[in-house]
């Protein structure tokens, strides 16, 4: 789907799946262990990723282009959504 979204190849691992929380604590465990002029990038590459097969995804153009149709979609709904906001939210009798 990010492929799609952003019409551009994107590499993933096995990994992949598990998601945000398993980030979080990627993230976390940098923090904890990070050192002087160790990046999040070279961090990640050579104590996360250094053994991991990455697959190079790319969409289909007809992904590409549903999920532009999509998009498009969506932004004319936009304006609906802020009436219907706007109408839940007005003060009562004002409507």
């Amino acid at each position: 789907m990010l492929a799609a979204a952003l019409d551009t190849p994107v590499a993933v691992t096995d990994t992949a799946s598990e998601g945000g929380a398993w980030g979080m604590a990627l993230l976390a465990a940098y923090r904890a262990e990070r050192s002087d002029g160790l990046t999040l990038s070279r961090y990640l590459s050579e104590n996360i990723f250094d053994d991991d097969s990455f697959e190079t995804l790319v969409a289909d153009p007809s992904e590409v282009a549903g999920f532009a149709a999509y998009m498009s979609s969506y932004r004319t709904g936009l304006p609906i959504e802020r009436q219907a906001a706007e109408l839940l939210t007005a003060p009562p009798g004002s409507i």
